[in-house]
């Protein structure tokens, strides 16, 4: 049985589309939890109605966002298999019997797809940049995180259930599938991945990847710092890797740090502080090594707190990052 965890919240537009696009899968065997995670709007209503299928459990608890709402289905699930679908998100109807089969073939853990960017007037297909694989434990974490051969988002995968054993999602923080995706893959001993589009995601201007609010980016720099200090007692290249993520994480906090409000930058000052520290322990380390530019740029934020020479220092680490957004290294 597959476990497909739904967490909703204030997605009235789009939830009919969603919950459909499960309960007509043509793999019927499936566990469908709901979590509406204290919807103010119809959201909670809709999910009721689903409950006429006998395999819709639907819980209705306090906004505690997304991760509480996650970590609640995950609580009480009893699939072998877990998919995890956001609410303004569907699914091609074969979607959970194509990743079934390829986790049963090759008696995998983890089962990669890729997916459709669904916009208001465009739909972006992906690039299929890389053929179909298969990874055995520490080439699992390699193609994620060296290779970039896959996201790290939790709604394009197919997990075994017993991966979560210990592990949950951060709550009251977002970016969780940054914090968790990871250690997931860790636990596994084969992954399969298959470069066919089986998930439409809606891309929305208020969703939380395009919200620069002070607590995502504060979550954005804790997450990959969490990741460096896990990351730093596997291998020298982990450690590099970790690195030039968190310059990444700090680099993000200044493109937007301007557009915060005056209260926001005032209860910025303890992360500011940490960020500057972490950059003094290791800018020269930086600056000698054979990082990309985008990633000594960012090394020299540690020196000055001058609002004019971060704009600057900004500017030229946004240039860069145009054409080696994911080059870490020269």
């Amino acid at each position: 049985m597959i476990s497909v965890v739904i967490p909703v919240y204030n997605v009235e537009k789009y939830l009919r589309q969603c919950l459909d696009s499960v309960i007509n899968q043509t793999y019927s065997d499936l566990e469908i939890l709901i979590v509406d995670d204290g919807s103010t709007d119809n959201s909670g209503i809709i999910c009721d109605e689903y409950k006429r299928d006998e395999r819709v459990k639907v819980f209705h608890t306090e906004n505690q966002g997304l991760s509480s709402a996650r970590n609640y289905a995950l609580d009480r699930l009893k699939g072998e298999y877990i998919a995890f679908l956001d609410s303004d998100d569907w699914l091609e109807q074969n979607a959970l019997e194509c990743m079934l089969t390829m986790a049963q073939n090759n008696s995998a853990d983890v089962v990669v797809c890729e997916f459709y960017q669904e916009f208001v007037n465009k739909i972006i297909k992906p690039k299929g940049t890389f053929s179909e694989f298969i990874a055995e434990q520490e080439e699992i974490l390699d193609a994620m995180i060296v290779e970039h051969k896959f996201s790290e988002d939790v709604w394009n995968k197919l997990y075994r259930a017993r991966l979560f054993e210990g592990i949950r999602y951060p709550n009251g923080r977002v970016f969780e599938d940054k914090a968790i995706t990871y250690r997931l893959l860790r636990k596994s001993k084969i992954l399969v991945y298959k470069p066919i589009p089986l998930i439409h995601y809606r891309n929305r201007i208020k969703s939380i990847s395009n919200d620069h609010s002070l607590k995502n980016l504060v979550d954005y720099w804790k997450v990959y710092k969490e990741r460096f200090d896990e990351f730093s007692s596997i291998s020298e290249k982990y450690y590099k890797i970790a690195l030039s993520e968190c310059v990444g994480a700090i680099s993000r906090m200044w493109r937007w740090y301007d557009k915060c409000s005056e209260t926001e930058k005032i209860m910025a000052c303890e992360t500011l502080d940490e960020m500057q520290s972490f950059m003094k322990d290791h800018r020269e380390e930086i600056k000698k090594g054979s990082y990309s530019k985008h990633v000594k740029a960012g090394g020299l934020y540690s020196k000055t707190r001058n609002p004019i020479v971060f704009k600057a220092l900004s500017s030229i680490n946004t240039l860069y990052r145009k054409t080696n957004r994911n080059k870490f290294f020269e």
